[in-house]
């Protein structure tokens, strides 16, 4: 069995990450896992919090030190360690639920030369090229950006727990932000940058073409899922994380 294939989806808060995470779990082989980042903070009274800069009372969550990625890490290994159930191209085939019959002919004619996928790894976090061990495991790395109005206006969209306080987004989230991607330029190589204003589905037909030729899956032209292509006739904002 060939080895697992890591897609790591990282960057700005509330780029997209969670809406193509999603829709790409929706879509891949039922094997395909996901590890969300967001599931790795230490707990509020963790004792090495660092408080947030400006004369807050609040932490900064938006640093790597508030996420515990030795265990997340452990996680991964133990995921790329695993014998899961390998997908052959007749998932896409004869799924009828995911793959429209229109479809289907032409996954049946561009999928004669594939025997075997390989198993896939979705990781969504926004610091998860922070982390040299992890990173380093990452075999295809993306990476949304956004302008500073529109993340902001799209973070006020969102519930936190704990809550933002007022400027918290100024003097945490942005420079957070503006750091990490200024070190992902310089420091981690093969990234691909995903602009979040454009529409949900051309950036997923871009990454999904990515992982089916990565993990030998049949590739089928221009394929949005349908509750993709619904959204894309009537928004263009307020995309999840």
């Amino acid at each position: 069995m060939s080895g697992w294939i890591v897609v790591a989806i990282s960057g700005v808060t509330n780029g997209g990450k969670g809406t193509l995470t999603k829709h790409l779990l929706d879509i891949l082989p039922p094997s395909t896992r996901l590890i969300c980042q967001d599931d790795y903070f230490f707990p509020e009274d963790y004792p090495h919090h660092v408080i947030s800069p400006g004369g807050l009372d609040h932490f900064n969550w938006d640093i790597i030190t508030s996420l515990n990625m030795d265990k997340m890490t452990r996680d991964v290994q133990e995921v790329l360690a695993s014998k899961p159930t390998v997908m052959n191209e007749t998932f896409f085939v004869n799924n009828d639920q995911i793959v429209p019959a229109k479809i289907k002919e032409g996954v049946n004619s561009g999928a004669s030369g594939c025997s075997h996928t390989r198993p896939i790894l979705l990781l969504d976090g926004f610091l998860l090229f922070d982390y040299p061990p992890l990173s380093s495991m990452c075999d295809l790395k993306y990476f949304f950006t956004l302008e500073k109005d529109e993340c902001f206006l799209r973070r006020q969209t969102r519930n936190y727990d704990p809550p933002d306080p007022p400027g918290y987004f100024e003097v945490c989230v942005w420079p957070m932000y503006q750091k990490y991607l200024a070190n992902v330029k310089e420091n981690i190589e093969n990234v691909k940058f995903l602009d979040g204003i454009v529409l949900p589905g051309e950036i997923f037909q871009k990454v999904y073409n990515d992982v089916l030729k990565a993990a030998h899956l049949p590739a089928h032209s221009n394929f949005v899922p349908c509750c993709l292509t619904k959204k894309n006739d009537n928004e263009s904002s307020g995309l999840e994380k």
